[in-house]
């Protein structure tokens, strides 16, 4: 898997499957993978939107982001599918200001993630 920028990153497709929605309709998103983040995936509100997941019953939490903020996220449970058909489901949120698609150690969890810095690869298995 792909390193941008010296971060690596996952090509996903996100997917509502309680109404049959996924993100993008063709080919795949880059989604940072962030060990900061404890949560699943946290997407942007138009992704979110576009999946329908505003349409569930949502959950609301509190986020610390990086630099001691809190906000709030919305959320609702979904599925990320990673390249080769390997999927994961949990809690998709979304909050203000968010405007990249990141997966925590929330989607890591069963997984054995290998980062090699040196060839820029990105290797994710199931454990």
């Amino acid at each position: 898997m792909p390193f941008l920028n010296g971060t690596p990153v996952l090509e996903v497709v996100l997917e509502n499957p309680f109404m049959s929605r996924r993100f993008p309709d063709n080919g795949v998103l880059l989604a940072v993978f962030d060990t900061g983040y404890e949560g699943f995936a946290l997407i942007p509100g138009d992704i979110f939107e576009s999946l329908n997941l505003n349409e569930l019953s949502l959950h609301r939490r509190e986020l610390i982001l990086p630099d001691g903020t809190k906000v709030q996220s919305t959320g609702v449970y979904g599925k990320v599918i990673a390249q080769d058909g390997f999927s994961r489901d949990g809690f998709i949120e979304t909050a203000e200001g968010i405007d990249e698609v990141v997966l925590g150690t929330g989607f890591a969890t069963g997984l054995k993630l290998t980062l090699d810095y040196c060839l820029k690869r990105f290797k994710i298995e199931l454990c």
